[in-house]
Formats: structure tokens, sequence, C-alpha cells
């Protein structure tokens, strides 16, 4: 098995829940890095902090539809795959600060499979996909 795992850290403003700040760090021999992305890094990185992104992406444009404004958002990702490079599994974790607006039952359903649908995450059809997120 091969695991990544990436974690996130962001900052929105307005309009639209804008990303005002990113960091985003990958998992590296135990210790927490930088994820800096370059010519470099690894085509299989790459898709891994694609599929978390697209996630991030959906989250912050989603809970602007439903009038929720973004504070803070952190999130974890850990993607598996087989030795073949084919990808099992995928969860994700995030918690979201809000500067206005109520995250109901509903909100946070309507975001969370929007989230799943992503177009990156779309296309891992055989993938087990586990993702939440959680108002705080």
């Amino acid at each position: 098995m091969r695991t990544f795992e990436l974690r996130l850290a962001s900052r929105h403003g307005l309009p639209e829940n804008t990303v005002t700040d990113l960091e985003v760090r990958v998992l590296v021999d135990g210790q927490w890095e930088p994820l800096d992305l370059h010519l470099q890094t690894r085509g299989f990185l790459i898709f891994v902090y694609s599929v978390f992104i697209c996630q991030h992406m959906y989250l912050h444009r989603n809970a602007g539809e439903r009038n929720l404004v973004l504070d803070t958002v952190t999130g974890g990702f850990k993607l598996t795959a087989s030795e073949d490079w084919l990808v099992e599994k995928v969860q994700a974790r995030f918690e979201a600060a809000l500067t206005s607006g109520t995250a109901t039952a509903e909100d946070v359903a309507y975001i969370v499979e929007r989230m799943k649908n992503c177009p990156v995450s779309r296309n891992l059809t055989h993938t087990v996909k586990d993702t939440t997120l959680k108002f705080v």
C-alpha cells in the first residue's frame, strides 16, 4: 500500500469566500513539510493534491451558495493507493469557521455531496470516498 497525507489551512474573504491565504503541507517520513509544487514534484503527489484542493474549492464555493461566509478552513486528507498506483481509498476531513451565517445539517449534506462530486473526485468511480465537514 502507498499512503499520501496532506493537510491545509486557508483563510477566506469576500466576495464569494475567495481564498486569501492557503498553506498545504505533506507528510514526508513522519514530518509535515510545506508542499512546494515545481517541475520535480512527483506526478502522483500532484494528482493527490488535485483531489484534495478540488474538494476544498467545492467547499468554499458551495458554502457561498448557501450564504455561509467562511473565515478559516482546516483540512486533512489521506489517499491510499495499491502497489500498482490504483487509488483505493480517499478520506477528507474539513473544519470551517464562519464569519457569518449558520450552517444547518441540510447545508452540510449539500456541500459534502458537492465536494465528493468535484470533477477530479468524480473520476475516482470505484474508490471509497469518505468526506466529512464540520462547522465550528
